[in-house]
């Protein structure tokens, strides 16, 4: 039965992908969110301007007939389904027992749209899918050029549609250079490709500082959407939020930062937890941990979406997991059971806002149940 349970029981995390779609599908039916699709959507429509390009190219296709919303949100769930399928594959690439689906089933990495659903949808899924192919690639021992000229090439997509994206860069030059130890590629590779991706970073981050945005652009691009009849509400959001400058946000954090705030640390803790029972710790391991946890530093400090920058960080940790050839220290014991469907259904992330305890599953089960019951009463 346990054999049986390991074996087809990571399949099910495409019932909660399922789910998290209809219900994002909902949210585009009434005009979309000011944050998860309107992000998607900045455009360069008032010229150069950071986050821009997917909503410029989105923008141009949607102008030859199809609706912008359903168009964002068939892209967004494309990238989710892709990101699922390489997570499974990677999962898939070695025999795993029960344990390993604290890591699949964590409300830190595929399901966190599930848990906030406010938190998912957003630009970062684009590194997600790109990392987790480059690590799939690690695993299956078939590293090229031409593929990590791709890897490359979506990276700098990924930049050019939020910033955040550069500060990932300590994972792929750590794989790269991984990828050079055991072998896979010449050490001139990774060290090519490595220069490759830290100057496309350089140069997007100085692209974001020349054309950050202000509130003529952010009225120019509003326009944009309301010329495609989209609901001018839909501005009220990411759009509007190009007019500050990184100052008041910062401000916004200070204010908000509070005794909740210490739950942060800690359930980066708790979410990495299952990693301390297996043999994927050592040297270079902890030090990529320090590394990319001080590149994702200036995030928490201009930006109160904390959950979601412990979410990448715990995402990008679980893909190098799966991708090595990691063992379980634990040996098998029946309370293991119990333990780990305690400890995947006790707790959450909240995407926001500069910290906080999540719902769980039974409270996130809950609240699905109140607003499906709202919404059909409507009807």
């Amino acid at each position: 039965m346990r054999t049986t349970i390991a074996k087809y029981a990571p399949y099910g995390v495409w019932a909660f992908f399922v789910f998290f779609s209809f219900r994002y599908a909902v949210e585009i039916s009434d005009g979309g969110n000011g944050w998860k699709t309107a992000d998607w959507l900045i455009n360069y429509s008032a010229g150069p301007l950071r986050r821009g390009l997917t909503g410029t190219i989105l923008l141009a296709v949607s102008d030859l007939g199809l609706p912008p919303l359903w168009l964002t949100y068939i892209f967004q769930v494309s990238i989710y389904a892709a990101i699922f399928i390489v997570v499974l594959k990677l999962y898939k690439q070695t025999e795993r027992g029960l344990f390993w689906l604290l890591i699949l089933y964590s409300p830190a990495f595929l399901l966190f749209p599930f848990y906030d659903l406010e938190g998912g949808f957003r630009k970062e899924i684009i590194i997600f899918s790109i990392f987790a192919y480059f690590c799939l690639l690690y695993a299956q021992k078939i590293i090229t050029q031409t593929k990590l000229i791709i890897v490359c090439l979506v990276y700098i997509l990924a930049g050019l549609s939020h910033e955040l994206a550069v500060f990932t860069l300590p994972f792929f030059i750590y794989l790269l250079f991984t990828s050079a130890k055991q072998g896979l590629i010449k050490k001139r590779t990774a060290i090519i490709f490595s220069g490759i991706l830290a100057i496309a970073s350089l140069v997007i981050l100085l692209f974001v500082t020349l054309h950050k945005g202000d509130a003529v652009a952010s009225q120019a691009m509003c326009q944009s959407l309301i010329n495609r009849k989209l609901n001018p509400e839909i501005c009220l959001g990411a759009i509007s939020s190009l007019a500050e400058d990184g100052r008041k946000a910062s401000s916004r954090v200070l204010e908000l930062i509070s005794y909740k705030s210490l739950f942060t640390p800690v359930l980066f803790g708790v979410a990495i937890l299952p990693l301390f029972f297996t043999t994927w710790w050592k040297k270079e391991t902890y030090v990529l941990l320090v590394i990319s946890a001080v590149s994702l530093l200036p995030l928490f400090i201009v930006a109160i979406d904390w959950g979601r920058w412990v979410y990448i960080l715990t995402f990008m940790l679980f893909c190098l997991a799966l991708a090595e050839r990691v063992t379980v220290k634990l040996p098998f014991k029946s309370i293991f059971v119990i333990a780990g469907v305690i400890y995947l259904t006790t707790w959450s992330i909240p995407h926001c806002c500069v910290g906080g305890v999540g719902k769980g599953f039974f409270e996130s089960v809950g609240y699905y149940r109140y607003k499906i019951i709202e919404k059909l009463k409507q009807y």
